[in-house]
């Protein structure tokens, strides 16, 4: 195991770095067909939904996230979208690409095991500039593992290379 660190680190080119934060997605569109969950930080476009604490830029410095949107069909509850967008703090891109984020990690709010996602540059998606996580193993997860009424609220840890 500490061999294949010590392969991952030299291949990245730094140490592994880690930020664990809670995130609150409101609840911002409601009825049939979805329901749509959002955090944004008060810089994206969308502006001001939900909260994250603590920052992601408390310890990746000028990089936030600025919008997690959550959808889930308002009839089975089943996840069918789920995206992570990250920006600059000092002057906002509306959405870049974390080269060396690593891993993804959503953490369960009903005590089970956490999800993780290990392949998370495959995830980007160009054309909407944001991670796109939705998997149908990530919704199956998420109905057994997450909670929601007007907030889902969840943690969320994200590993990368400096």
């Amino acid at each position: 195991m500490l061999s294949n660190k010590i392969l991952l680190v030299a291949a990245y080119g730094g140490a592994v770095q880690s930020w664990l934060g809670n995130v609150e997605c409101e609840l911002f569109e409601g009825g049939e067909p979805s329901l749509a969950f959002m955090y944004a930080s008060s810089g994206s476009p969308t502006g001001g939904f939900g909260t994250l604490h603590p920052l992601l830029e408390t310890v990746k410095a000028n990089t936030e996230i600025s919008r997690v949107v959550i959808s889930v069909n308002a009839a089975t509850l089943f996840m069918t979208e789920s995206y992570l967008y990250f920006d600059n703090v000092s002057s906002p891109q509306f959405g870049i690409k974390f080269e060396k984020l690593s891993k993804i990690i959503i953490h369960s709010t009903t005590g089970g095991e956490p999800f993780t996602i290990s392949d998370v540059q495959s995830c980007w998606d160009n054309i909407n500039r944001g991670y796109d996580l939705f998997s149908e193993d990530l919704a199956n997860w998420g109905y057994t593992n997450l909670t929601a009424g007007s907030i889902l609220d969840f943690p969320l840890e994200l590993e990368w290379y400096e």
